[in-house]
This record gives structure tokens, sequence and C-alpha cells, in this order.
């Protein structure tokens, strides 16, 4: 009896460690796969979001290029311009321009004549009369130059946006030019409403400083890494995430997760391309990730309560199968004596 007791303990001992690694493999084969789940989500929302960025910056400058289209062919401006009446020119637009600025973040909006002369300013119809803007609006001097429409972003005196500008003809021949300019903060709100993210635009310091002559200074917070940040939608939540060599390093569409403060984020850098395709800057979108983590935490004690659950119920098979083995057949008579 001793001999079978004997052999009982060491099945026992062989037994319980087994199925305590056996649950603590299952537990960690479930922690890795909600952990690799988890992050898999994590990275698909922030490309989500990466590409309603790009998508909403095609959209806006389609319904910039669409609302120059619209005042390039009123008869009524194309005669007024023929006929350099600016007071008729400006009755027609302005009351177009101020619903569209009030309502859809329209901030630009200008006549030209070749090569890149301001001849209307309709955001500011007092001044401008005559400007030159070759030597910085690039776009406006395109436009004219090969009588084609163009849309893009550029940076301008008033600052940088999403422009489009469209030709003005009539049956006697060319007349110039109009532009639509549209600010970034549409944008920035239309993926926040649809997202939950923050976001920011930030441009190259000394391309502003050079030519958005009339863009008032910036405060020393809000340029980082000779990059300024032209707009936010949180700029409190925004500037503790934007790590220099993020804008440094801003020439492809990057996604990360980053801790701060004890805090989990995710991080969206979109980089800001101009109408020619140069990289000038970058939107930044960022947002706080604790549902994940406490998703994650749930997840881990799930696993771990489930693995020892499991390791309990079949140890406890196992005892009753070895004492119903060892402890019966030593209670057994001899019958061979």
């Amino acid at each position: 009896m001793k001999t079978l007791l004997s052999k009982r303990r060491k099945v026992l001992l062989a037994v319980i460690p087994a199925t305590l690694l056996m649950a603590a493999i299952s537990a960690y084969a479930s922690i890795s796969s909600h952990h690799a789940l988890l992050e898999a989500c994590k990275h698909r929302e922030l490309q989500l979001v990466a590409t309603l960025i790009q998508n909403d910056l095609q959209e806006q400058l389609t319904k910039a290029a669409a609302r120059a289209s619209i005042a390039v062919n009123l008869p009524s401006v194309q005669e007024a311009f023929r006929a350099g009446n600016r007071e008729r020119m400006l009755d027609r637009v302005l009351p177009v321009y101020v619903v569209q600025r009030d309502r859809f973040g329209v901030i630009d909006a200008q006549f030209h004549v070749a090569p890149a002369t301001s001849y209307l300013r309709i955001y500011a119809p007092e001044a401008g009369h005559g400007d030159d803007l070759s030597g910085f609006r690039e776009m406006v001097v395109s436009a004219n130059k090969d009588h084609e429409s163009r849309k893009g972003v550029e940076i301008g005196r008033e600052g940088v946006s999403m422009r489009a500008i469209d030709i003005i003809k009539d049956e006697q021949g060319y007349l110039g030019t109009f532009e639509v300019g549209m600010s970034f903060m549409t944008l920035l709100n239309n993926v926040k409403k649809n997202t939950g993210f923050e976001l920011g635009v930030f441009v190259d310091n000394d391309l502003l400083t050079r030519i958005a002559t009339l863009l008032p200074k910036a405060d020393a917070e809000r340029i980082i890494a000779g990059f300024q940040n032209i707009g936010a939608t949180d700029w409190k939540q925004i500037k503790p995430l934007v790590a220099p060599e993020i804008l440094t390093q801003a020439s492809d569409v990057k996604t990360e997760l980053k801790t701060v403060a004890g805090l989990h984020y995710g991080i969206v850098t979109v980089p800001l391309l101009d109408y020619k395709g140069i990289n000038i800057g970058a939107i930044i979108a960022t947002q706080e990730f604790e549902t994940y983590q406490t998703q994650m935490q749930a997840a881990i004690v799930r696993a771990v309560g489930f693995s020892l659950l499991q390791a309990l119920v079949i140890a406890g098979i196992v005892i009753v199968m070895v004492n119903v083995m060892f402890v019966h057949t030593a209670t057994q008579p001899d019958l061979s004596k």
C-alpha cells in the first residue's frame, strides 16, 4: 500500500505542475492574441484617419474649384470684367462670398489679370488693386499663362489655404482668372467631427515669414522645429504630442503609438504638399487610446481567470482519477493469499 501511495504522490507532483504550465501557456496565448488584435485595430483606425484627411483635402479643393467655376461662368461677371466695372463685379460676387465665408470656410476670393496682377479682392474690396503677385503666387502665374484652371495648396500674403483658380473668358477672348481659397480649419473640423481626433496644420515657418507678410506674427510656442502651427482643433492637446522629428521627417504618411505622462495615444502624420507636389509641412492628428488599454487590461484579467479556472478543473479531475485508481487499488484484498 505504501508503494501505491508513493506512486500516487509522484503522479500528483507531475500532473499538477503540468496542468499549471498548460494554463499559463493558454493564458499567454489568449493575451497575445488579444494584444495583436487590439494593436491591429489601433493601426487600422490610424490608417483610416490618414485616408480621411487626404480625401477631405481633395474634397475641399474640388469644392473650391466648383465655387470658382460658378463665378467665372456668370455672364454678368464676364460683361463687367470686360467693361472694367469693378463695382458691378463686386455687387454680383460679394453677397455670395459672405455666405460662403460664414458657412463654409471660404476665406479668399480674388480676380486677377495676367500675368498675376490683383484686379479685385472680394474679401478686401478697397485694397490690392494692381498688386503684382507673380513673385510668390505661381498658381496664378501658371493659370494665366496656360489659360487653364489650377487647384492645390499655396501660400499667399494672408497665409496658406486650399485654393482653386479658374479662367474667365467671353466671346471676345481671355479676360483673367478668379480664385477661391478655403480655410484649413474646415478640413480639421470635418475630420474631428467624423473621427474624434484632434488635428493641427504645420507649415514651414521660413516660407510663411517670407510670403505671408500680412499674417500676424505667431507665438513662439506655435513654432516647432521650424514649422508654424496655422490652425488646430485643440492646441493644448496637440502640442505635447508633436515632437520635432515628427515634423522634420514628415515625408510620407506615418502612424505611430506613443505614451505621454502614462497615457497612450495614436498619432497620424500626413505630409502637406503644395500644388506642385513640394512638401511644405504636415497635418497631424492624434487621439487618446486609453479605451484600447482598458480593453487590453480586461482581456488579461479574463484570460488569467479562465486559465486558473481551467487549471483547477483539470487538476480536480486528475486528483479524483488518481485517487480512484490508487486508493481503490490499495484497499482491495489480496485474493492470492
